[in-house]
């Protein structure tokens, strides 16, 4: 009987075992949704050139959200021709591969150069070399280099690269025998540098001048004139500092023409005493066309000097490194030296009596177009002076200056900047950071020509509040009112107004087929408008003359202005501090061989 039950169970179970697992078999699987695929979605070919950056290859088109792209060989930098793949992958898609080509071109060489140059032979050798914007990673080699014998050679350079173009330049390097180095020695003394060179040809003397007298000053302005009539080509107090240093140094170079007249004498005269003294070659003295002459000769070094009752000068020049130093002295109160190349120029100019009077230094350095510098003055003596320092910015569109000319040390400037066309020398707009009587003020000034609503302008010498003159606008009999920045403070600053403002004018006078060129002061009426009150100006201003409804600001000038300055600011606070002592050190003394020639 027990038997029968086991056997009862053992049988019942083996059938639930089977059932189960044909239950198993017999399940209905779900249904599968097929998977999607990338449509309209695309990696196209892309050629750029070589500029140091890496470049890459982008998926475009119709890419579903969440999709996630996977690069593989992007990114790239160097010349080359590279296969770039893109996989596609995102939930329910098929995961999809592009690819395409990625060619990165080789850039040119720009701003390098081989240059011409000549030496006098000294029984060593000499050589060219590559000079600019030499790439890291380039390797040059030189054919006909190192040459050391009189002679005539052409030098190759041969500019290599793997991300540039191979370049050659070449160029031909002379040695000349002692017996034929005094032209070739008085030519390389005597050139002459430029003090404009380094600013725009609009501000040449030439280019700025006016055949007459623009309208200016007070006299002038005792009736209506029309704001077009005011010649916008006038020069600020910060920029005369730099043009008149210009103007000066221009003026002391001017006295080596008297020198270089007698050039062909002087290379003659020299000449003759190496043939003569060949073993002497490195020194000579004499007497040439007046002047009182000697030269000497340091390897790649030459000094001349000569002088005469009129005018001491001392030329230096250095073949290797191009640079030319030159001191002209007409008096022992006025002198000027320049250190001078390619690329830059320092000069400063002396014009003192018994130390009292004048000193400036102006510097240039030329970046590719752009061009910086400095200018420093002092007024007085080394113990009492009034110093003006300055920085200057120039490129094709505008030339910017900014100083701290004034006229008493009680006015604090802390940065003066004038904006300037350097495509018509015209003054654009100028901004002013002071302090006057413990007063902060932040201002703009304009020509009235480019302010919208001015059409003439009167001023009468009599003093309206603030204004040391009263002003008429457009014809009108009632003064130009403006409008206080607190109107609650009497003496609070004002908003806005219109004063004379002293500036420069070129005049060229022409007598006996000589130009001379004359940089003439007056007074034209402009407009001040505070930087914080330049959103307000035009209510303001009709709010205080009714007539004046469409009146406003040329803001392009402005915001070029205001563009430049902040960086201009940074950098005239941190320009190099020049002493008077200084100056007058690099000035110096003239050359004990002058004697008492001048």
């Amino acid at each position: 009987m027990r038997k029968l039950r086991l056997g009862l169970v053992y049988a019942f179970l083996c059938s639930m075992l089977v059932f189960g697992i044909c239950a198993c078999q017999n399940t209905t699987p779900p249904n599968n949704t097929a998977l999607q695929t990338f449509t309209d979605v695309s990696l196209a070919n892309a050629e750029c050139t070589y500029d140091g950056q890496p470049h890459s290859l982008t998926v475009s088109g119709n890419i579903p959200p969440e999709t996630n792209i996977v690069y593989e060989g992007n990114g790239q930098t160097d010349a080359g021709v590279y296969t770039v793949k893109a996989t596609l992958t995102k939930d329910n898609y098929q995961t999809k591969t592009l690819s395409a080509t990625l060619t990165v071109h080789k850039a040119e060489f720009t701003d390098v150069s081989l240059e011409d140059k000549k030496f006098i032979y000294w029984g060593k050798p000499y050589s060219l070399a590559v000079e600019g914007n030499i790439p890291a990673h380039t390797q040059i080699t030189y054919d006909n280099n190192d040459q050391k014998e009189v002679g005539v050679y052409t030098v190759t350079a041969t500019l290599t690269n793997p991300n540039y173009v191979t370049k050659t330049l070449t160029a031909t390097l002379t040695i000349t025998a002692k017996t034929d180095i005094a032209r070739s020695i008085v030519d390389s003394l005597l050139v002459k540098p430029d003090p404009w060179y380094f600013l725009p040809e609009a501000f040449a003397p030439s280019r700025m001048a006016n055949s007459q007298m623009p309208v200016g000053g007070m006299e002038n302005f005792a009736t209506d004139v029309q704001v077009t009539n005011i010649v916008k080509r006038s020069i600020g107090k910060q920029f005369h500092v730099l043009y008149e240093g210009l103007c000066d140094a221009t003026s002391a170079i001017d006295k080596l023409d008297s020198l270089f007249a007698i050039g062909a004498a002087l290379a003659d005269a020299y000449q003759t005493y190496i043939n003569n003294s060949p073993d002497g070659y490195a020194t000579f003295s004499g007497e040439v066309g007046g002047f009182k002459v000697k030269i000497m000769l340091d390897d790649d070094k030459s000094t001349l000097l000569a002088g005469n009752a009129a005018v001491n000068i001392e030329l230096h020049y250095d073949a290797e490194s191009e640079t030319r130093v030159g001191r002209v002295q007409l008096t022992e109160g006025l002198a000027i030296k320049y250190t001078a190349d390619d690329y830059s120029l320092r000069f400063a100019v002396k014009t003192t009596i018994n130390n009292i009077g004048n000193l400036k230094q102006i510097e240039f350095e030329r970046t590719q177009s752009a061009v910086a510098g400095y200018l420093r003055e002092f007024t007085g003596t080394e113990t009492k002076n009034l110093k003006t320092t300055g920085v200057i910015a120039s490129d094709a569109q505008y030339t910017v200056i900014m100083s701290d000319k004034r006229e008493t040390e009680d006015l604090l400037i802390k940065g003066y900047e004038e904006v300037y066309s350097s495509v018509t020398g015209d003054y654009l707009g100028g901004r002013v950071q002071e302090t006057v009587k413990l007063v902060d003020y932040d201002t703009l000034w304009l020509h009235l020509s480019d302010v919208q609503g001015f059409q003439s302008v009167r001023v009468e010498d009599a003093k309206n509040g603030l204004n040391l003159d009263s002003v008429y606008i457009n014809g009108q009999n009632t003064v130009f009112a403006t409008k206080k920045v607190n109107p609650i403070i009497p003496t609070s600053s004002r908003r806005f107004d219109v004063e004379m403002k002293e500036v420069w004018y070129i005049v060229a006078e022409t007598s006996d087929d000589k130009t001379v060129y004359k940089s003439i002061k007056t007074l034209i009426p402009m407009l001040f408008v505070q930087t914080k009150q330049t959103d307000s100006f035009a209510a303001d201003v009709k709010e205080k003359n009714a007539y004046m409804p469409d009146v406003a600001l040329p803001m392009p000038q402005i915001n070029t202005v205001n563009s430049h300055y902040d960086s201009m600011k940074q950098h005239f606070d941190t320009a190099q501090d020049i002493t008077f002592a200084d100056i007058l050190a690099y000035i110096g003394n003239k050359n004990e061989f002058f004697g008492t020639t001048a």
